[in-house]
């Protein structure tokens, strides 16, 4: 039986258990092995996070948001329920990234930090994050960044443990995403790694270094340019929320020369240009990948650089009493994912509700493909993707880890409108264990959200 659609019975037993160690996370100190950092919410990160909310409210930051609303309210998007009714949240999750992104070139390039960022807003403790997801941020990723230059040497150090993410995978790029050229990636990519990459020790221990040397004897190598401050991206991919742990990590400067940490209105400053370049160019980006091609459709899936599979997009404007219905091939993908964000690439809520969902948290057809179906109210369908009531936004498809000689030709099956009201009928092939009752539908709702929670919790090893 898929995880997905446990009896209601069996969601409540599953959710009070997860509930249990999900409490741990913020009444817990942080293992002494682990290390600072090596937990997603540790002091570095709730200090940074702090820090985030005070240069917000800086003259210079608060001039920039302006500006960027007033780019939205622009938009051909701000025109469309959902654009209209997401504007403010959105402006201001790009907002928190392009502080997050500032602090890091402040601070990251003479003391590092791996900062768990392009998230929903949650609490970190007795911290209230506020959201930092933009750009089709995949709630199945955690996110940590940090930035380096080209000048000094760095050292990851990590500890692959039982309930290891599907991927761990590292990239480095010239510049943040959407201050550079345009591309279908937001930038150039300088070089990536990933976990099947690697050589772990016995014990799970593995290190990672980063400079502008040539790798030589050494394994696990990131080369950088000589000169420069490079952006550097880690994603934990996470399929089963309820097992899966992002991987331990911390990072150190071993040599390099010292520079002056800038102060917080310096910081503001340098944010509010980010702002004003990361804006405009996702705006751009979604308008000329997204927003050129019919609503109601996925585009055929394309290859990512760097070994992350291949992804498919589209976008969905529904009426109300319409479903779109999309069904899926994993292909042998090790992870399938699916999502919604509104008009703006901001991610409707994947933790109280279910805008995305993946192999482990779907039930397949009898042939191996998923059925999804996006409608803005609960249909009762078990693999509903829920964008909060709104009736517009993107669509992504993500499938990761597959053989070389996957037929992306396979992929997405089929893509159609249909009438809520026939959805029972349309679907009747499906069986009755696809479709749940209330009680069912609060019972998935609560174990996804204490699963999630999970991603948080302590490490030990």
């Amino acid at each position: 039986m898929s995880r997905a659609v446990w009896p209601a019975s069996l969601y409540r037993l599953a959710s009070l258990l997860i509930l249990a160690a999900s409490a741990l996370v913020v009444t817990t100190p942080l293992a002494a092995k682990a290390g600072p950092g090596a937990s997603l919410v540790n002091p570095a990160q709730v200090d940074r996070e702090r820090m985030a909310i005070r240069i917000m409210d800086q003259p210079a930051m608060r001039a920039a948001l302006r500006r960027t609303e007033a780019r939205y309210v622009a938009d051909p998007q701000s025109g469309t329920p959902a654009g209209a009714a997401r504007l403010r949240l959105a402006t201001r999750a790009i907002a928190t990234s392009a502080v997050h992104y500032a602090i890091g070139l402040a601070h990251d390039p003479v003391r590092p930090q791996l900062f768990w960022c392009c998230k929903m807003a949650q609490n970190l403790g007795s911290l209230r994050a506020p959201g930092s997801g933009y750009g089709i941020d995949n709630p199945d990723n955690v996110y940590r960044i940090t930035h380096v230059d080209g000048r000094a040497r760095y050292r990851i150090s990590g500890h692959l443990l039982p309930a290891r993410p599907v991927q761990l995978h590292i990239e480095v790029r010239d510049a943040i995403p959407g201050t550079t050229a345009m591309n279908a990636e937001g930038g150039l990519l300088l070089a990536t790694l990933r976990d099947d990459e690697m050589l772990i020790a016995p014990d799970g221990s593995f290190t990672i270094s980063i400079d502008s040397d040539p790798a030589g004897a050494r394994s696990n190598h990131l080369q950088i340019p000589p000169s420069g401050i490079f952006h550097v991206v880690l994603r934990d991919l996470l399929d089963d929320w309820e097992r899966q742990r992002p991987i331990p990590l911390t990072i150190e400067r071993i040599a390099g020369p010292d520079q002056p940490i800038a102060t917080e209105a310096e910081i503001a400053t340098r944010a509010a240009t980010l702002l004003d370049q990361i804006g405009p160019f996702w705006l751009d980006y979604d308008n000329r990948y997204l927003f050129s091609r019919p609503a109601n459709a996925i585009a055929a899936p394309r290859i990512r650089p760097g070994g992350r599979g291949m992804a498919a997009s589209g976008h969905f404007a529904l009426q109300p009493g319409q479903a779109l219905v999309i069904t899926a091939d994993p292909v042998g993908a090790r992870s399938l994912g699916i999502q919604l964000t509104d008009p703006w690439g901001v991610a409707y809520d994947y933790i109280d509700r279910t805008s995305s969902l993946n192999l482990a948290q779907s039930r397949a057809n009898a042939d191996g493909t998923i059925t999804w179906v996006i409608a803005s109210r609960d249909p009762g369908f078990v693999n509903w993707l829920d964008p909060g009531g709104q009736l517009n936004g993107i669509i992504t498809l993500r499938w990761q880890g597959l053989a070389p000689d996957t037929n992306p030709g396979r992929a997405v099956r089929s893509v159609e409108i249909k009438p809520l009201s026939e959805l029972r009928h349309d679907l009747a092939q499906a069986g009755r264990d696809f479709w749940l009752t209330s009680a069912d539908r609060r019972a998935q709702r609560d174990a996804r959200r204490r699963s999630h929670g999970l991603r948080a919790a302590p490490v030990t090893f």
